[in-house]
């Protein structure tokens, strides 16, 4: 493995983690200040919420697809093997398999592009779990505003 690719690929990781976990925090930060600011039935503060969550779950999604592609297109770092067309969405449908750490296994990673791939697993697991406990406190409070709970 070359060290040059390895290293800018580690690097390439480290920032895309705090990259995506900043936009995702800033992406729940406008969330919680639209639903506490806009009164809504339980349904639609439920439908907004989780909307707004799927939204930053895949932005954070295809910023990876293209820190994958400008590795492999612009510095040269070992494409993506297995079933592998080198289409954007194939760069999308491996990182969503890698960040909700699925890994189906159809398309890997080789050589330095394992270690980005290694950050964006651990990124998502920290994200989607983050996203559950967002998702339990917004209940709590529907449930503790709206007296259903």
């Amino acid at each position: 493995m070359n060290m040059i690719h390895l290293s800018v690929a580690a690097i390439t990781g480290i920032g895309m983690f705090f990259l995506v976990t900043g936009i995702f925090y800033e992406c729940l930060c406008m969330i919680s200040r639209t639903l506490v600011r806009v009164p809504a039935k339980p349904r639609i503060f439920m439908f907004n919420m989780i909307t707004g969550i799927l939204i930053a779950h895949i932005l954070g999604i295809t910023i990876y697809a293209l820190a994958y592609w400008f590795l492999v297109h612009n510095v040269g770092v070992t494409a993506l093997a297995g079933n592998v067309q080198d289409y954007v969405h194939v760069y999308l449908y491996f990182s969503a398999t890698t960040y909700t750490s699925l890994g189906v296994g159809d398309i890997f990673p080789v050589g330095a592009l394992r270690i980005l791939t290694a950050f964006e697993a651990l990124n998502g697991l920290i994200l989607i779990t983050w996203s559950a406990a967002f998702t339990y406190f917004g209940v709590q409070r529907m449930w503790n505003s709206h007296d259903i709970g």
